[in-house]
Parts: C-alpha cells; sequence; structure tokens
C-alpha cells in the first residue's frame, strides 16, 4: 500500500533591489514514495482473491520469482511446470490448487484438494431439483464422459437426495470432445433432461450437446470454488505459516465446495434452492429439495 508525504519547498527569488520590486514565491509538492506493505503473493491462473496484508500480483510462472508465496491454478499449469520451479526457488513457497502433488513432492510445495465428491452430490443435488421442475417426479438424469464410479455414485446420491424417484442414466465415453458431446447427445435421446460432466474439454463439449437439443448442463467445476480453498493457506502464509510436502484436502464445510455458476437456462427460483442445498451441505446437513 502506498502511503504519499507531501513536502513543501519553498523557493525564493529576488530579482534586482528597490522599493518597487518584491520578492515573488513559488511552491512546489514532491510526492515521497514508501515500500509497499504486506507479503508478495503471486497468482497463475484464473484465481481472485482479496486476502488482507497479501499484495496480488498475477502473471504467469516463471515471472513470478520475486514473491514469497505463489499459487498456480491447477487448470493452467502442469504439475511437472509447478514441481520444478519450486525445485529452482527453494525460498519461495507455491501452491498448486486444485490439484494433488502426490507425484511430485516437494518441500516448498503443497497440493490443495478439492473434495471432487461432495462437488458431485452436490451437482447431483442440482441435477434432481431441475429435473423435478422440467420432467416431474420420474424424471431422468444422466452422468456422461469417462468412466469415473466414485464421482458417478455421488452424483446418484445427490440426484436421489432431491428427487428419490428419477432415474440416472450413465453415459460414459473416453475423454475426447467429440466423443462426450456424442454421449450427452445420446443421454438425451434416452430421456435425459439434465446431463453432467467431470469438466474440462469434455464437460464444455457434452454441455454443447444438451444445449443443442435446448437441455439443462452441468459441470463438476461448477461446484468447485478453488478461491476459498487459496484464500486460507493464502492467510497462513500472511501469519507466517507454510504449508509443503503434502496435500490439503478442502470440502463444502470451507466454502471450496458450492455454487460457483449455473447454466443459465436454469429458473430464479430452481436456482435459489440449489443455493440453499449448497449451504445446507456446508453446514454438514443433508441438501433437501
Amino acid at each position: 500500500m502506498r502511503r504519499a508525504a507531501l513536502i513543501s519547498i519553498a523557493a525564493v527569488l529576488a530579482a534586482g533591489c528597490g522599493p518597487a520590486r518584491r520578492a515573488a514565491s513559488t511552491t512546489t509538492t514532491v510526492a515521497a514514495r514508501t515500500a509497499p506493505t504486506g507479503l508478495a503473493v503471486g497468482v497463475v491462473g484464473p484465481l481472485s482473491l482479496d486476502v488482507a496484508g497479501a499484495r496480488i500480483e498475477h502473471g504467469r510462472l516463471a515471472e513470478l520469482t520475486g514473491p514469497r508465496f505463489v499459487l498456480v491454478a491447477a487448470n493452467s499449469t502442469s504439475l511437472e511446470a509447478v514441481a520444478a520451479a519450486a525445485a529452482a526457488h527453494p525460498a519461495t513457497h507455491y501452491a498448486f490448487v486444485g490439484g494433488s502433488t502426490k507425484s511430485s513432492r516437494r518441500p516448498n510445495l503443497v497440493g490443495l484438494v478439492l473434495r471432487d465428491d461432495q462437488a458431485a452430490l452436490l451437482g447431483g443435488v442440482v441435477a434432481g431439483l431441475v429435473a423435478e421442475e422440467q420432467g416431474g417426479a420420474n424424471a431422468r438424469v444422466a452422468w456422461v464422459g469417462p468412466e469415473e464410479r466414485k464421482l458417478a455414485a455421488a452424483f446418484a446420491r445427490g440426484v436421489h437426495e432431491s428427487l428419490p424417484r428419477a432415474a440416472v442414466l450413465h453415459g460414459y465415453s473416453k475423454r475426447i470432445p467429440s466423443r462426450c458431446k456424442e454421449a450427452a447427445i445420446g443421454a438425451v435421446g434416452r430421456g435425459a433432461v439434465v446431463v453432467m460432466a467431470h469438466g474440462g474439454a469434455c464437460a464444455a463439449a457434452a454441455a454443447d450437446g444438451a444445449h443443442q437439443q435446448d437441455h439443462v448442463a452441468l459441470d463438476l467445476s461448477d461446484f468447485e470454488v478453488p478461491e476459498a480453498a487459496a484464500a486460507i493457506v493464502t492467510r497462513d502464509a500472511v501469519a507466517g505459516v507454510f504449508h509443503g510436502g503434502e496435500d490439503l484436502v478442502f470440502g463444502a464445510a470451507s466454502g471450496a465446495i458450492g455454487v460457483r455458476r449455473l447454466d443459465p437456462s436454469i429458473p430464479s427460483a430452481t436456482a435459489a434452492l440449489a443455493r440453499t442445498a449448497a449451504q445446507e451441505l456446508a453446514s454438514g446437513l443433508r441438501p433437501s429439495g
């Protein structure tokens, strides 16, 4: 934070002599700069932070060699690149936000893992809410994309929390955008009024397929809030506590799982119910429809 101290310098210019001449004065104001305060925190990727005591600087990983603490969004940079930076700059601490560092442990590198099973469960709750509004108590929804049984099961549990009689379909495919889109279109053809996928290009393609059929699409990342986890470790860093050599896991109770964004075609009343369900999950309650 910059503070400006105003310094006044008076200069008297006397020209000639005699009673008819008077001294003229000029005042010049100079801003004296002070060094910025707070912990320098670098941010790589789409993370928005505002933490007291931290000076946030956005940039590329290779450029952020000055900050003592650097947060890197896992969807923007590979773990290998972050681990290499941590090895090259041992005095700087790094946080891999939204991913595990299990395969590349470093004493100055920590992974911030989000509970994707909780995100899938919340997505299922929202899918059930939307399905009831669009298709009634016996509506169908679908999980599409690569076969990830843990996440698909969590999604199904969430659907049945809000709509017990709903049918949950599976449209498994390879993690290839064209295949994910085909799986979504196929699920809609089987009667699904909502489709959900894990994330990335696969989920974007699945959403494109669902939207072409005028149906709602959900993405796992719709229910992940990496900024919440990033803010927690940044506050620790400001207090002088740095984590490394491990993964830290964040769930709904920390605010890292919640409604981040929703398909704009979801009615406002249903979106409000979705946010209430997210609050219940964060409070340790069973989300309800």
